[in-house]
């Protein structure tokens, strides 16, 4: 059988589902925020290490970029990724986001 992680078994792999199956919806949503929080966290390191002297408002907006796509940016907040560099999957992987 294959999990869903190289290095779990599939007995653990069990256990963890059958955890998750039973915590109340409120455990599972309060999960799902402190899985966000770290990838925006992860995501902001990122791009720190990647544009070491890029001001936080610079910061902010290439975030924003990498999580919406470009349509989203301009409904939201009117600048284009792409028109300002900070089109983080069509420049840096090939492909559009």
């Amino acid at each position: 059988m294959t999990t869903l992680s190289s290095d779990t078994t599939p007995e653990a792999e069990a256990v963890l589902l059958q955890l998750l199956r039973q915590a109340p919806v409120w455990k599972r949503l309060q999960m799902i925020d402190e899985m966000y929080d770290t990838l925006r966290l992860l995501a902001s390191a990122d791009l720190r290490r990647c544009h070491p002297n890029a001001s936080d408002e610079e910061l902010t907006r290439r975030l924003i970029a990498r999580f919406l796509n470009r349509e989203e940016v301009v409904a939201a907040y009117g600048w284009d990724p792409a028109a300002e560099g900070y089109s983080f999957f069509e420049k840096s992987h090939g492909h559009a986001h």
